[in-house]
């Protein structure tokens, strides 16, 4: 009795070849009406049978990320071939071995699928098909051999190789993190609900273009709204930006938007043009890049000037993309980067002020049942005098807690986030206190202002103090030129 897997290829190949069949039996049989003569009916089909048992090559390309087109192609054949078999490596060193790689598939499932050469057994002695991928033009290379007559079954498992990139990714509606543009790594969100993120009226305001996008993208195509569409969080460190954008990719996921996290600014174009591939694959693709003002700031390079033609050019113009991104220096930024087509909203996130200085305590102490019975204007005015970020007031209420678990008490006083947030801009007062001999990079910031003069413009002296002092001990480069 035949094995169910040898059923299936051989019910593969005959289903797959009965068009083939068909069209070469119509061919003889318009042959044989005609006035061709006996002999050369048979000369013909001698021919044909020849023809039909010599190898043809096989030569495909489908740009795809790897781990995603290796799946795809593998379930394409067990799917219309049947089981997927990796020819092994008979050499000494080889020892039997088998050629796979490790995919993990949306669920967090791993699954091993076969790589490199490829069995396909009933295609004609020594058929088969070899995998690879070339990593600069991001695509999966599929060549090989079989006899011609089995071509059509070829073109079948490529064709639904490309449908399953296109419609059942591996990515779709998934948050992955590029740091290999060819090896994108799936990211766990499940945590991001439970981080506290207090945001003020305006900034909610200025969010509501994207929450309709993600929310309402249906809506939004029916009433002529492009979902294509930029958004840069300014603000200084601590202000939840990189919170807002990973709560962001959550509903995004779970609207059916594929998230893209880059830390690496400059990986930004090309990430943009990959992600078109799987776009279809759900409403669209959300990117997030940190830190944008890295990359798009002084004279135009060949970086930015890929990145400013992605965004406005052919390779995004009908996508469904959403990009996000940061800056905690938005005067570094090169102007034309946020023009309208390019940035449609810019999203300030800054320190607390009084009214959601109070939300935040109230919601931090919600978490452990704590008990809040004192008016909190006084202290909340306090933080908001301060210009505390809610990365830091997060800290000081941490450390109000830690006092009350070792007193073992579960009501807060206004005087004990006080004494925290007094204790916390001591701290900063203290780390601001300068040194009387000057190091190398004092130096540099001091002589870099009074050449400049930008230390007699008051509005730009701050500015510019801060964004030297925290670039010069590890990119001097940017301001020493050669």
């Amino acid at each position: 009795m035949k094995s169910n897997s040898i059923q299936t290829r051989q019910s593969a190949i005959k289903s797959r070849t009965n068009d083939w069949d068909e069209q070469m039996k119509t061919r003889f049989a318009k042959l044989c009406q005609s006035n061709a003569s006996y002999a050369e009916v048979i000369e013909h089909a001698i021919a044909e049978d020849k023809q039909n048992h010599r190898m043809a090559k096989i030569s495909y390309c489908l740009q795809c990320f790897r781990n995603d087109g290796v799946y795809q192609l593998n379930r394409a054949i067990e799917e219309i071939f049947g089981n997927v078999t990796s020819e092994t490596d008979d050499s000494p060193s080889g020892e039997n071995t088998i050629t796979t790689i490790d995919v993990q598939l949306s669920d967090g499932t791993r699954v091993k699928c076969p790589y490199g050469d490829i069995s396909l057994e009933g295609l004609g002695e020594g058929s088969q098909i070899t995998i690879n991928y070339d990593s600069n033009s991001h695509e999966l290379i599929i060549t090989g051999k079989c006899q011609v007559r089995f071509q059509p079954l070829i073109d079948s498992i490529i064709d639904k190789t490309k449908e399953n990139l296109a419609n059942q990714s591996i990515y779709k509606g998934q948050a992955i993190e590029i740091t290999d543009i060819n090896d994108p790594k799936i990211l766990d969100l499940s945590s991001v609900d439970n981080q506290l993120m207090v945001l003020s009226e305006k900034t909610k305001y200025d969010l509501r273009p994207i929450y309709a996008r993600l929310d309402s993208p249906e809506r939004c195509i029916e009433k002529g709204i492009p979902l294509k569409y930029g958004a840069l969080m300014e603000g200084g460190y601590g202000t939840g930006k990189t919170l807002l954008a990973f709560k962001l990719a959550r509903r995004a996921v779970q609207q059916g938007w594929m998230f893209i996290y880059l830390k690496n600014p400059t990986l930004l174009a090309e990430s943009l043009r990959m992600s078109k591939i799987i776009d279809h694959s759900g409403w669209g693709v959300v990117i997030f890049c940190e830190d944008i003002d890295q990359v798009i700031r002084g004279n135009r390079d060949a970086a930015m000037q890929d990145i400013l033609n992605t965004l406005d050019g052919g390779d995004t113009k009908n996508m469904n993309v959403i990009t996000l991104f940061t800056t905690n220096h938005i005067e570094l930024i090169e102007p034309t980067f946020l023009r309208g087509k390019r940035i449609g909203t810019i999203i300030s996130m800054g320190c607390l002020d009084a009214k959601t200085a109070k939300v935040f305590i109230e919601s931090s102490f919600a978490i452990g049942n704590y008990v809040i019975n004192e008016d909190l204007t006084e202290v909340c005015e306090l933080i908001a005098r301060s210009n505390i970020a809610p990365a830091f007031m997060a800290e000081i209420i941490e450390k109000v807690k830690a006092m009350m678990v070792l007193a073992d008490e579960n009501v807060v006083h206004a005087d004990d986030i006080r004494f925290s947030v007094e204790s916390y801009l001591h701290q900063i007062e203290l780390s601001h206190t300068k040194d009387m001999s000057k190091t190398k990079e004092q130096e540099f910031c001091d002589a870099f202002l009074n050449l400049t003069g930008l230390n007699k413009i008051a509005k730009n002296a701050a500015a510019a103090a801060n964004i030297i002092a925290e670039y010069a001990a590890v990119n001097k480069a940017d301001y020493i030129k050669d």
